[in-house]
């Protein structure tokens, strides 16, 4: 039977060993588990004791170099171990290799890749050390946020992760494990307003909010600024209108854009940057999933901010 393997990863001190110590005494997660092995990578301030190891019948084994953890590794430590699921604590530090991804034994297979995140020191992470929190982000399944209060900043931490991993799943939890519920915050725009003007420096807080909550803004008079992206195959007088958010530099951005219709696209040119007033209105997608698009009353051509790129905070 194939043997399902955890990556745990995270910077040093994020709470990588208590989620793992906290998924070996959840009862409804090891039930019929019979061995855990645990490959710790890097060792914090929370350790796994032998009295811990033993209650819970799971074995440890350190690795200190990324280069040591390969396929025939996985198949020696298998051997040696027996185990039912293994859990990979990864230093922080490295990125996530394409063995680790793609060439480990077919009967070894990496189920979920889970991240820790201190949302104390998010901030300074994302700023200082990117790159580093790109690599841990950009495959993982699940983040889980932790350290938080109520007023930790949820759309800085949100819209970072998903400008770098769109598709993960987050959890946010306070110190001591429970669940927190992050206040909304307070938008830079008043959104009741006739018509929203969303000025360069908010596009990315606005961006997200609507992506979370489409209807919200369904029929509000809006004013976007952003440039001509993409042009869309086979609709006429429609465009994609959006900025490009930084994922881990300046040479690798996502695009956080929206569907444009209504416009005369002959009249402009792919990659230049205009001002565009219209109606959002939702619609639902082919997968049920709703989105917004503008319909455009007026365009006009705008001059390119000093920064194009968009922010969360």
């Amino acid at each position: 039977m194939p043997t399902p393997v955890y990556l745990f990863t995270g910077f040093l001190d994020s709470g990588k060993t208590t989620l793992i110590k906290d998924t070996l005494n959840d009862p409804s997660f090891m039930e019929g588990v019979s061995r855990t092995l645990v490959i710790c990578c890097e060792q914090g301030e929370t350790e796994f004791d032998k009295p811990f190891l033993e209650s819970h019948n799971a074995f440890i084994e350190y690795i200190d170099d990324p280069e040591k953890l390969t396929a025939e590794k996985m198949i020696e430590l298998d051997t040696v171990y027996h185990p039912a699921q293994i859990f990979i604590e990864w230093n922080g530090t490295w990125p996530v290799s394409e063995t680790l991804l793609a060439k480990m034994p077919e009967f070894l297979p990496l189920v979920q890749i889970l991240t820790t995140v201190d949302a104390t020191t998010f901030e300074i992470y994302i700023t200082a050390m990117r790159q580093m929190l790109f690599e841990q982000l950009r495959w993982s399944d699940t983040v889980i946020v932790n350290r938080c209060t109520e007023d930790t900043n949820g759309m800085s931490l949100r819209g970072n992760i998903k400008a770098i991993n769109r598709r993960a799943q987050i959890y946010y939890e306070g110190a001591f494990g429970e669940q927190v519920k992050l206040k909304s915050g307070i938008l830079p725009f008043d959104i009741n307003a006739p018509v929203i003007d969303i000025k360069d420096d908010d596009y990315g807080l606005w961006y997200m909010d609507a992506v979370e909550d489409p209807d919200k803004y369904d029929g509000k008079e809006i004013i976007l600024r952003g440039m001509y992206a993409e042009d869309i195959p086979n609709l006429k007088q429609t465009f994609i209108l959006g900025r490009r958010a930084m994922v881990c530099c300046a040479q690798d951005t996502s695009l956080c854009g929206l569907t444009v219709t209504g416009v005369k696209i002959w009249e402009l040119k792919k990659g230049e940057w205009v001002e565009v007033q219209g109606t959002l209105k939702t619609v639902e997608m082919e997968n049920g999933q709703k989105t917004i698009v503008l319909y455009a009353n007026r365009v006009a051509r705008y001059d390119a901010p000093a920064d194009e790129y968009v922010y969360f905070s």
